[in-house]
């Protein structure tokens, strides 16, 4: 008999992860390994019990849990990311694939389509909810592709224009915008790619196509 599947609950409340740690004690095939509420606590346990699979929430309170995503892979890390949240766009789901999730359930999925997703992703599979599929197909009748963000007109233009070298200052005077209006498109790009600085951030819309 194989070994049960390991896996890690990252939510920042703690009523979840034990509704959660209930629900998979159900399933003889699946074993709660370790939990978490902050991005310090489930980068600590992840490396602790590495487990098979890490059940991740998209928001730990005021941080984003896309980033513990981003920093698994960034150390080479190759665990099973199956991200569980309330937030039902494409935008979030492509967000989370960018940064590395290898699959995207809504809150509200039943328990044995949980089971059923965290089997199928260890195996190797892209686990989406059904309810993405009509917005990804408008989605790719917009020509964007699963697991690349949504960059708006005006991001591609400050995209491309930092990817020159240009500061804030020189980005606002170009596109004759403010200098905050600037700061904020390259936050919200920052957010978008999960990353943390220019490098970072044309590294991966290079890799991405953004930029030729």
């Amino acid at each position: 008999m194989s070994e049960p599947i390991g896996v890690v609950i990252v939510d920042d409340h703690s009523l979840v992860r034990e509704g959660l740690q209930s629900l998979l004690s159900q399933f003889s095939d699946i074993r709660v390994t370790g939990e978490a509420g902050t991005i310090a606590e489930a980068v600590k346990v992840i490396g602790d019990v590495e487990p098979d699979l890490v059940l991740l929430d998209l928001r730990l309170g005021e941080e984003e849990g896309v980033e513990v995503a981003r920093q698994l892979r960034a150390s080479g890390s190759d665990v099973t990311i199956l991200m569980l949240s309330v937030h039902d766009t494409s935008r979030h789901l492509r967000e989370a694939l960018a940064a590395g999730a290898d699959g995207y359930l809504l809150k509200s999925v039943a328990g044995a389509d949980l089971a059923a997703g965290i089997r199928n992703a260890v195996a190797g599979e892209t686990v989406i909810g059904q309810e993405f599929v009509p917005k990804l197909l408008e989605d790719a009748q917009r020509g964007v592709p699963m697991g690349q963000p949504d960059v708006t007109k005006r991001e591609q233009e400050v995209l491309e224009l930092v990817a020159e070298g240009m500061a804030n200052r020189e980005i606002a005077e170009k596109l004759g915008i403010s200098a905050r209006t600037a700061q904020k498109h390259l936050e919200n790009l920052f957010k978008k790619f999960s990353v943390h600085d220019r490098t970072e951030l044309v590294a991966h819309a290079f890799r991405r196509g953004l930029l030729g």
